[in-house]
């Protein structure tokens, strides 16, 4: 159980630095253009749109993996408070914990169709379509394992347990 929670430190650090990276990449590009608006240089800049794009996703998708890893998602809270600490919240909360889940996975799978059948590439880098559909994938297998371990948690605070 030792080695889950440094990997998990070790993958949720990682994760904060590629973020960081992708907004950083974003900012220096956008500023980029509009600089170069206003000179008298003539570059063409039609590759920063997909770049842009693709960190977007990135930073995105990665994010919400963060989100989900700290339990710092929004949620409509008004039966959590009205129920505090009762077994009622605690089978509510495994309930949808197990459909979280399952949408998780459904999206893992859809990503991953999504990703394996781009064959064409991108329309001005040429790269091949799968690199920011990766973004997809590693996103939605992220969030998809954070919510095996929010089952985990949920069963054992529904069975009575500590967290």
């Amino acid at each position: 159980m030792e080695f889950l929670k440094k990997l998990d430190k070790i993958v949720a650090q990682a994760l904060k630095i590629i973020v960081v990276c992708c907004l950083a990449l974003i900012a220096i590009i956008l500023m980029f253009r509009v600089i170069i608006r206003f000179t008298p240089i003539n570059i063409s800049l039609s590759w920063t749109d997909e770049v842009v794009e693709w960190s977007m996703a990135y930073m995105i998708f990665l994010t919400s993996a963060l989100i989900m890893r700290d339990g710092a998602h929004f949620r409509v809270d008004l039966l959590q408070q009205k129920f505090k600490d009762t077994k009622f919240i605690r089978i509510l909360n495994f309930c949808i914990t197990i459909f979280n889940a399952v949408f998780f996975a459904v999206f893992f799978y859809y990503a991953w169709e999504l990703f394996s059948k781009a064959q064409a590439p991108t329309i001005i880098l040429r790269a091949p379509r799968q690199v920011p559909y990766a973004s997809i994938v590693i996103g939605g297998l992220l969030l998809f394992i954070y919510s095996i371990r929010d089952i985990v948690v949920a069963y054992k605070e529904m069975r009575g347990g500590k967290k």
